[in-house]
């Protein structure tokens, strides 16, 4: 897929159509999980250099779907994506995105705790994509959320060329409010939800899987107070799990993350909140990779 690249007017048009006073339940109308996003039909999901896009980036956004945490997805259609796309085009820390859009939740309390778009440049084509995302809603109340079932699916359902042609690793980006789950994901439950034959896996190894080919993130929006959920991603990931204290500066966060990590300075251009963002993360990356 992403055989075009993105276009600020296009996108603006699309978002005023897609959204103008639309509540998020309108723009996410979806009442089950739809087959296009479901991982267990999916064979694989490819990011493939194109006449248009000769040096792609892979770039997974997979936002927490559950509870209050919906508004991340509402927040991605109507601003968030432009800002990352246009951010990207014009900072050049990476050639060529191409971002593919998650809904994660939670494996033991979820009916689709994945599911996921394709791998697109325009983003008013994967917007249309998000919209098919069923916003469950529901999440376990059980200590932790379902994160590292992206990481696996990234890591087994995914080809990319930057990794086959260029040995260049794409970046994933989680983003929730909880902390992983710190029981394994049952083999019976990756089959179920994901297609993926393996025996039970946990984070460590989820992660270890996913980066070989990728960069992994996580952005902590509004920790719930009820869990230690910045100590334990900070175990897991160490610096690359980052607080991001405002969603609204979800944007700023990622793409100065990815210009931190290519060697680029951030600062420039950004203003107000998106600097303070763009700050904090610098201050948050303190090793390279």
């Amino acid at each position: 897929m992403g055989n075009a690249r993105y276009n600020d007017a296009t996108w603006n048009a699309y978002v005023h159509a897609t959204t103008t006073g639309k509540t998020r339940d309108q723009i996410f109308a979806q009442g089950e999980i739809h087959p296009d996003l479901d991982p267990a039909r999916i064979k694989l999901r490819e990011a493939v250099d194109s006449s248009a896009n000769p040096e792609t980036t892979p770039i997974i956004l997979a936002a927490d779907e559950t509870g209050s945490m919906g508004v991340l997805a509402e927040t991605i259609i109507r601003g968030s994506l432009g800002t990352i796309m246009r951010e990207l085009y014009a900072r050049k820390p990476v050639s060529d995105p191409q971002i593919l859009c998650a809904g994660v939740g939670d494996v033991y309390a979820d009916e689709a705790p994945l599911q996921v778009t394709q791998f697109e440049a325009a983003a008013d084509v994967l917007g249309e994509q998000v919209k098919k995302i069923w916003l469950e809603g529901r999440g376990g109340g059980n200590d932790g959320e379902s994160y590292p079932i992206v990481w696996l699916f990234a890591a087994h359902k995914t080809v990319c060329d930057a990794f086959r042609k260029r040995n260049r690793k794409g970046y994933i980006f989680t983003i929730g409010d909880e902390q992983p789950h710190t029981t394994p994901i049952s083999h019976s439950r990756l089959m179920r939800f994901t297609g993926i034959e393996l025996q039970d896996v946990d984070a460590r190894t989820a992660l270890e899987y996913a980066s070989k080919n990728w960069y992994v993130f996580h952005l902590i929006v509004k920790p719930v107070q009820n869990q230690p959920v910045v100590d334990t991603w900070r175990k897991l990931l160490g610096e690359r799990a980052i607080v991001v204290d405002n969603i609204e500066n979800l944007a700023a966060g990622i793409v100065s993350t990815i210009q931190v990590i290519e060697g680029h300075n951030p600062y420039p251009g950004w203003t107000g909140q998106d600097l303070v963002v763009a700050q904090s993360v610098v201050s948050q990356l303190a090793l390279r990779p």
